[in-house]
């Protein structure tokens, strides 16, 4: 596995402190684009430069991601894999018509709101030529291709309900499905890094949910669930979730999919989401 960080960073502040011809300035000319290989000592030096600007109430870099990329050779011996959804959209179904429970939701960070109704969304607006998509408040929905697939190869431990369009002319029944997972939640490793940004990792534990619903604002590492909690399921998903409640934004699962899945995806060529490598310990 190759692991690369992308930061995005001020170009006044690149300019500065990086060396000359590090990275891309991209268009408009006030952002760099810096992508280096996760055991590349610049990395570190970006981190540094941030805990410098965070002590003057400030950052060093706007945006960051941290990037897998695996040999084919490992995807398939993977026993569980991490799906990671790349396709978004909006509005979320609240803003479309779907009714949630919000008494269940928890009061320090939100997560819990059931939902009461089929998802509405305007669907529309889903990105064209994906199969798996998101909603920006965690909704999955998926092709029909690939609901039909999963069904016709019995795959378990997930249910493919209605999406309705919501339009001018009101609420009408779609070909997409919201992607429910009906298996036994698994149960997240502390092997798992969890924080605010790779040089950050929330000591304080300020959106960690103290009733232990949230594992952190971001994912850091690779996924490590626990082996006894796995039955076996084609589908399955986290105990714990990601992120923080804002707006409409949601507190999110993490997606997770056995081998024989991967390999009915990858038949079927379906699009709209990355794979790494989960670990069961």
């Amino acid at each position: 596995m190759r692991e690369t960080f992308e930061f995005r960073i001020p170009e006044r502040h690149a300019a500065r402190f990086l060396e000359p011809g590090l990275g891309v300035t991209l268009p408009g000319g006030s952002v760099r684009k810096v992508v280096l290989p996760g055991n590349d000592p610049r990395v570190q030096q970006i981190g540094q430069l941030d805990q410098r600007f965070t002590q003057e109430g400030t950052s060093f870099f706007l945006g960051w991601d941290i990037h897998r990329h695996y040999e084919e050779e490992e995807l398939q011996s993977a026993e569980l894999l991490h799906m990671v959804v790349r396709a978004h959209f909006e509005p979320p179904g609240s803003l479309c018509g779907t009714e949630y429970d919000e008494s269940a939701a928890c009061k320090h960070c939100g997560a819990g709101a059931r939902q009461v109704s089929e998802l509405v969304l305007n669907t529309r607006r889903i990105p064209k030529g994906k199969d798996i998509a998101q909603t920006i408040a965690g909704e999955i929905v998926v092709s029909p291709r690939v609901a039909q697939a999963c069904r016709e190869q019995r795959l378990q431990g997930a249910e493919f309900r209605p999406v309705r369009h919501q339009g001018r002319r009101g609420s009408e029944p779609t070909e997409w499905s919201q992607l429910a997972i009906t298996s036994k939640p698994l149960k997240l490793s502390e092997r798992t890094v969890t924080g605010n940004h790779p040089f950050n990792l929330d000591e304080e534990n300020r959106h960690r949910c103290p009733e232990r619903h949230v594992a952190g604002l971001n994912q850091i590492s690779e996924l490590y669930v626990h082996r006894r909690n796995w039955d076996g399921s084609d589908w399955c998903r986290t105990d714990k979730l990601f992120g923080t409640r804002q707006g409409e934004l949601r507190p999110e699962l993490r997606l997770l999919i056995s081998q024989k899945l991967r390999q009915l995806l990858v038949k079927i060529k379906a699009k709209g989401f990355a794979l790494e490598i989960a670990h069961l310990v």
